[in-house]
C-alpha cells in the first residue's frame, strides 16, 4: 500500500465542514478525540475509526474507512421535558455538510464513494444532567 492513511484527511473535511456550525442560534464546537472549554453542552466529537485495504482492483489498493460522528447534546434534568429535537437538528445539519465531502489535494486521496448509516441513539441521565447522543457512521471508498 502505497498511498496515505486516511484517517487525519478525512478527520479534517469533517472538521472543516462541521465546527462552528450554528444550529437554532447555537454554535457547535466539533473536537477530535477530547472535548475541551467550559459550558459545552452541545458538541460534535469525530470518534472511532477504521480502515481495510481494498486490494479488488489490478491498478492499485483502495481503502475501505470508516468514521463515527458523535451528536452530543445536556440539557439539566429539572424541568426537562425530554426531546431530542435539538440534537435531531444538529444531527442533520452535520449529515448535510458531510454527505459529499472532498479530501485535501495534498492527501493525494480521492474518495470514490460514501455512505451514511445512523447507529442508535444513546439517552442517559445522571443526578443533575440528561444525555442525548446521536450518530452518524461514515463510510468511505478512497483512491
Amino acid at each position: 500500500m502505497i498511498k496515505l492513511l486516511p484517517d487525519k484527511w478525512i478527520r479534517k473535511a469533517i472538521f472543516d465542514a462541521v465546527n462552528d456550525i450554528v444550529v437554532d442560534g447555537e454554535t457547535i464546537k466539533c473536537f477530535e478525540s477530547r472535548v475541551s472549554g467550559s459550558n459545552l453542552d452541545n458538541y460534535i466529537l469525530l470518534t472511532v475509526q477504521s480502515n481495510e485495504v481494498d486490494k479488488s482492483i489490478k491498478c492499485g489498493d483502495r481503502w475501505e474507512s470508516s468514521i463515527l460522528i458523535e451528536i452530543y447534546t445536556r440539557y439539566l434534568l429539572t424541568g426537562n421535558t425530554g426531546s431530542r429535537l435539538f440534537a435531531d437538528n444538529i444531527t442533520d445539519e452535520v449529515r448535510s455538510l458531510t454527505d459529499n465531502l472532498v479530501l485535501d489535494t495534498a492527501s493525494g486521496l480521492t474518495i470514490v464513494t460514501q455512505n451514511q448509516s445512523f447507529p442508535d441513539d444513546i439517552v442517559d441521565t445522571d443526578d443533575s444532567y440528561m444525555f442525548y447522543r446521536k450518530f452518524i457512521r461514515k463510510e468511505f471508498l478512497i483512491e
